[in-house]
């Protein structure tokens, strides 16, 4: 039976969570607007992070990290029994789109998932074998080692992963509370308000200036 690694602590398809931390902001040097009038905001955040382009931007780049690990580990778990030299070509020749390919390569993708298959079914056989003679035995053994250094490899580039993409979370987490931050103060001052406040925490009143602050969020050029 194949070997099937998980991503157990992030998955391609989960998002990571945004953590805003602006509760307010104090949009001008002095607390009071232009004329005198004491003028609150407020912005729905979760609003904010579910429709802001560049938090999508932010969530698409982190899900297609996500799914190229992940593409990784599952083209490991179906080869086992080639050597890790055989595994990385294989891993690099399939993470390319198909279009791409050239013919030398779409067949050097087919010969290494026969020799897969082949040794697979050697495997097996040997497995099956009731009363298997010494160089039986010995290759058995052969092919169980390369399929224990397999494994070992890849539970070993699984926490790896884990982590990189825990880190990844992290770090987006941060680009999107500092871009929220400044997308915030922005609309503030252009609309002479002196507080901001999350719409969450109040019951009744406020500017709403969510949508500007959406709008401020644009995708980031690439």
């Amino acid at each position: 039976m194949k070997e099937v690694y998980r991503m157990k602590a992030l998955r391609r398809t989960a998002s990571f969570l945004v953590t805003v931390v602006v509760v307010c902001i104090v949009a001008a040097s002095t607390v009071m607007a232009a004329d005198n009038v004491f003028k609150v905001g407020v912005v729905d955040f979760a609003r904010v992070t579910r429709d802001a382009p560049r938090v999508k931007q932010y969530r698409e780049e982190f899900d297609q990290l996500a799914a190229t690990l992940e593409k990784q580990l599952e083209i490991r778990s179906q080869n086992l029994m080639l050597d890790e030299t055989e595994v990385k070509e294989l891993i690099e020749l399939k993470l390319k789109p198909a279009e791409a390919l050239s013919e030398k390569e779409k067949a050097r993708i087919d010969e290494l998932q026969k020799k897969e298959r082949s040794l697979d079914e050697e495997f097996k056989q040997l497995q099956a074998t009731t009363q298997p003679t010494e160089q039986q035995k010995a290759r058995l053994q052969e092919l169980q080692e390369i399929q224990r250094k397999s494994k070992t490899t890849g539970e070993a580039l699984e926490k790896d992963y884990n982590s990189r993409l825990q880190a990844k979370a992290i770090e987006l987490e941060e680009k999107i509370t500092i871009d929220i931050q400044e997308a915030v103060k922005k609309v503030a001052e252009a609309k002479g308000l002196s507080l901001v406040l999350s719409k969450a925490a109040v019951l009744f009143g406020g500017l709403d200036i969510t949508d500007e602050v959406v709008n401020k969020l644009d995708r980031k050029a690439q």
